[in-house]
């Protein structure tokens, strides 16, 4: 199976002949076969899948190689400044293509790299995690982590083509699927009742159709992102789960040896932000005891957390506005309500409540 979908000034290549068109992507364009080719891993994808995308793209059997450590730690100005380092000594220049391989870490840490080396350089994403596939290396931010804030630091820059292929799955263990299947989960929920229905039929991910839920989600998210580019009205649907997920993987970034992955965080955070979405947008509550019944059900996680920190770090999260905290919130299934400012006394309680539906899940 494969289909193609067209974003704002690139193609998503997805399913079975991805990994070859990247190699027919490649010899169409002139200018980069004739240049320098950079591959950007991380030592788990450099071991998995590089020799997947080595052979299926016979240009790239050269190119140079270049590796940082797996995990939310390299997403840093350090990791960029040893990159930026690495690419002058290869000599790179405009012409040079950076592929970047692997999952929303390498693809944040690529396209920034990409964006910020010599004005900007041309890159490819080859998403190798659900996570990256349905979400990171979709819609054009590039980002890095700063003062102990997620992503606080980062650009708008679309890479020249994304290329999907989901047999990539097959090397992830099923926490970084889960991981992956927040976004999907939360994509369901900003769309319509009919995504949701499908998304929350899904019992575990033994008989997953995977080409199917990958499609339906870029296909959300790209209609999303191509409406509202630069972040300023719709596409802040996207943050739903995201101001409290965002602090709660910041906080265990910190405190824990096991940190939380981002879309454990997220679906915690998602939690948290229905408790908010019925309070303050009128979701129904049996809406919202479904959802949260189903996030429950994919991720009994036991997480400790203090309030007081982590209201600081929601505090100072890159979406708030005119010193309002800022959340994106559902009114029902599908309908998305963004800009929506809750005061500290029913933050802390939507923080209590995410505490109490852990603590019912890991009993």
């Amino acid at each position: 199976m494969n289909t193609t979908i067209r974003s704002r000034n690139y193609q998503v290549h997805l399913g079975d002949d991805a990994l070859h068109l990247v190699e027919k992507y490649l010899s169409a364009n002139a200018r980069i076969i004739a240049s320098r080719k950079i591959i950007l891993v991380d030592d788990n994808t450099k071991e998995h899948c590089l020799p997947q995308l080595q052979e299926a793209a016979i240009s790239l059997r050269d190119a140079v190689v270049l590796e940082i450590p797996n995990g939310e730690a390299s997403k840093s100005i350090d990791t960029i400044a040893r990159l930026w380092k690495e690419l002058t000594d290869l000599g790179a220049d405009r012409n040079t293509v950076l592929v970047n391989l692997g999952g929303g870490v390498v693809s944040d840490i690529g396209g920034f790299t990409a964006a910020t080396y010599m004005r900007g350089i041309h890159f490819v994403n080859v998403p190798t995690t659900l996570l990256s596939m349905v979400d990171a290396s979709v819609g054009g931010k590039n980002g890095i982590n700063f003062g102990g804030y997620k992503n606080q630091v980062g650009t708008f820059d679309e890479p020249g083509a994304l290329f999907v292929w989901p047999d990539f799955l097959k090397t992830l263990p099923s926490n970084e699927l889960r991981s992956g299947f927040a976004e999907v989960i939360k994509h369901a929920i900003i769309s319509d009742q009919n995504k949701w229905n499908e998304v929350s039929a899904i019992e575990n991910f033994n008989s997953v159709n995977w080409f199917e839920v990958i499609k339906e989600s870029i296909w959300t998210k790209n209609k999303i992102v191509n409406s509202d580019y630069r972040d300023k009205h719709l596409r802040k649907s996207l943050n739903f789960g995201h101001t409290i997920g965002h602090a709660l993987e910041s906080y265990s970034q910190k405190h824990n040896s096991d940190i939380l992955k981002h879309g454990e965080a997220i679906a915690i955070g998602m939690i948290g932000e229905i408790f908010l979405s019925e309070k303050l947008c009128g979701l129904n509550k049996i809406n919202a005891d479904e959802i949260c019944r189903f996030i429950a059900g994919h991720y009994p996680l036991s997480f400790h957390f203090e309030n007081d920190e982590l209201l600081s770090l929601i505090k100072g999260d890159k979406k708030n506005e005119s010193d309002h905290v800022n959340f994106s919130l559902i009114r029902s299934i599908g309908e998305p309500v963004i800009n929506q400012h809750a005061d500290e006394a029913l933050i802390l309680q939507s923080l209590d409540f995410c505490r109490e539906q852990m603590t019912a899940i890991s009993q």
